[in-house]
């Protein structure tokens, strides 16, 4: 099995850094293998991206916001 080449965040449409998709093996070791993910920001993964694409540090830690710079709000928050 080989990780998909798609570099882009679905949430925020950023470089979402991940290795094994840069490298085309998940014999590469990435940076969301040492951290937590928000589940805030699982939840809105859309459907036809989950298991597809990964999400970038920042919408990773729930902290992302989209190409302008506008905050993402968190799922159950006003």
């Amino acid at each position: 099995m080989q990780p998909l080449p798609s570099n882009l965040c679905p949430l925020c449409g950023g470089s979402n850094q991940c290795a094994p998709a840069v490298e085309g093996s998940f014999d590469t070791p990435c940076w969301c293998l040492s951290v937590g993910v928000s589940m805030q920001a699982l939840v809105r993964i859309p459907a036809d991206q989950v298991n597809k694409a990964c999400l970038c540090p920042a919408c990773a830690a729930g902290s992302c916001t989209d190409e302008r710079g506008t905050a993402i709000p968190s799922v159950g928050k006003d």
